[in-house]
């Protein structure tokens, strides 16, 4: 080993390389040590391995070692253990005439962390005090980096924890789907180191996944990228349930090769977790790229903490999403009635009173004038009134039935069959079937509003002579089949529903809707010209068990 001469200078120098407070990860410590090493000896080459207190390797290297030199370092770390016992902190062997391989044992405390290796001129070698110097070099930067090292994961974690609270925060204060989902995305992201991510939701209608919020230089590409929803890691996490680490992406047969292909974009390795709400898989979480290293186990749990968070936010989102739009719903459905109320106000009551206000003033006329015709214009009179007073009745009966409450549906539903009257001649029948249960008063209440809107459009779009509603008891299953349907000419139901957007009209999901709400289902069935059935199926209401007699 040559002689160091060790002048104020070069003691700073190395002082402030061991005792830098710079470096945010031992990667970078032992990178630069190795270097300064190297020209400091001197030696032609150098390589370190170093085993964190987490177990995780870390292999850098310096220069270019012979093939000779590479074997002996592979030798010796392959029997290499951090922690295990061992004496010798320095030793030296022959690679050939030429050079030597110099092995230094990095030290942390009394544990051994890593070996670091230099291959220095075979004539230069010598066990002079230096390689004392050299050894305490060696310890101190093997505990350096034991101390960056659980620093740089306590960093982490706390980053890690960090992110967590944020998305938290984001997901609390933002009912804005995309925006939530952005953000997760980005944040995971740089919280991975990764060059960028994405996240995929499942199109269950398409069978595709598509691509809602990415996060990289290709964000506008990915925005109306869709693929198949059983292709690629995506597809086979979606199939699966669980997360996946793929290291050489380009060498597995699940690769979705296309995005790649289409973006002009390599993937060198990417880490997938599905997105699951309610044990439902509705989407994956994707990081690509890790700049340094690879992708771990802890980045796998990170990432499926975040990906539950996401989860979250979709489930809250799409619920707000759904509520808006039922309100909406309600309003298009309030403004629908206030039209119709007027409607049917203008075209019979309300004709019907300026009628009687014109036959009372001509009937005073005739008092004076034809006082022998009084009183058949009062007959007529009388039969106006009568008739206007029918009309409201059943106007009101239309808008809430009170007998719903104290009569029931059966008896509900005849009276709406025996006061229906249609100015085209379309007629409604009714008849009860088997049914003699009982529905609580809400189910009654939203059966007969289902009834009455698949009447109604029937009357306004079928082109029906004739509407037949009837009853069901479905006694295995304790539900009320009720079933509506006519003698029109039809449609086609996809095409209604794939247009309710353009159409603004959601007679259709309303009626689905009002079913659901009370633990029912609503069932259309139509084709063009062969008329429509309506069925609805509703919960009947639970018989209370009589009690035990007393002792019993």
């Amino acid at each position: 080993m040559p002689t160091i001469t060790l002048d104020a200078q070069r003691w700073q120098a190395f002082s402030r390389l061991l005792t830098d407070t710079a470096y945010q990860n031992p990667k970078d410590l032992l990178q630069s040590f190795l270097a300064h090493l190297i020209e400091f000896w001197p030696a032609s080459a150098g390589a370190v391995l170093y085993i964190d207190p987490f177990r995780r390797p870390l292999m850098l290297e310096q220069g270019q070692p012979s093939a000779e030199a590479r074997e002996m370092i592979e030798q010796t770390r392959s029997v290499f253990q951090r922690d295990a016992v061992s004496e010798q902190d320095l030793g030296v062997y022959g690679i050939d005439e030429h050079d030597a391989l110099v092995e230094l044992t990095l030290r942390s405390g009394e544990e051994q962390v890593g070996l670091l290796h230099l291959i220095v001129p075979a004539d230069q070698v010598s066990p002079e005090n230096e390689g004392e110097l050299a050894l305490l070099l060696v310890g101190v930067v093997g505990g350096s980096a034991d101390r960056v090292a659980l620093l740089h994961s306590t960093r982490r974690e706390l980053e890690e924890m960090n992110l967590v609270y944020q998305v938290g925060q984001a997901i609390s204060s933002d009912i804005d789907l995309r925006s939530v989902l952005r953000t997760v995305v980005e944040r995971i992201s740089h919280i991975l180191d990764a060059e960028g991510g994405s996240l995929l939701l499942v199109d269950e209608v398409r069978q595709e996944l598509y691509f809602e919020a990415p996060s990289s230089n290709h964000s506008q590409e990915l925005r109306s990228y869709r693929m198949p929803i059983d292709q690629g890691f995506a597809g086979w996490v979606v199939k699966h349930g669980e997360g996946l680490i793929v290291e050489n992406p380009q060498n597995d047969p699940r690769f979705y090769r296309r995005v790649d292909q289409d973006l002009e974009f390599t993937t060198r390795n990417i880490i997938t977790v599905p997105l699951r709400t309610r044990d439902k898989t509705v989407g994956v979480l994707q990081v690509v790229n890790k700049r340094n290293g690879s992708f771990t186990d802890q980045d796998m749990r990170v990432l499926s903490t975040l990906a539950g968070q996401a989860a979250i936010a979709i489930e809250n989102a799409s619920l707000y999403l759904k509520l808006k739009e039922e309100r909406d719903r309600l309003i298009r459905k309030e403004e629908e009635v206030r039209h119709q109320i007027n409607r049917d106000l203008h075209d019979g009551p309300t004709q019907s009173v300026a009628a009687i206000s014109m036959n009372i003033e001509f009937i005073k006329k005739l008092l004076q004038s034809m006082p022998e015709r009084v009183e058949d214009e009062l007959n007529v009179l009388a039969s106006l009134v009568r008739k206007t007073y029918q009309d409201l009745r059943t106007l009101l009966f239309e808008l809430r039935p009170l007998g719903l409450e104290t009569q029931g549906l059966v008896a509900t539903l005849h009276e709406y069959a025996s006061k229906f009257r249609d100015p085209s001649g379309m007629q409604v029948r009714f008849a009860s079937g088997n049914f003699t249960g009982k529905l609580k008063p809400q189910t009654a209440a939203a059966t007969f509003m289902i009834i009455q809107e698949a009447v109604n459009n029937a009357r306004k779009h079928a082109k029906a002579s004739m509407v037949w509603i009837e009853l069901h008891q479905d006694t295995q299953r304790q539900m009320l089949v009720a079933v509506v349907r006519d003698s029109g000419v039809g449609f086609d139901i996809n095409r209604i529903q794939a247009s309710y957007d353009d159409r603004g009209s959601f007679g259709l999901l309303n009626m689905g809707e009002r079913a659901t709400l009370v633990g029912g289902s609503c069932e259309i069935r139509s084709a063009a010209g062969e008329g429509t059935q309506v069925i609805i199926r509703v919960p009947l209401e639970e018989q209370e068990e009589e009690e035990d007699a007393i002792g019993g």
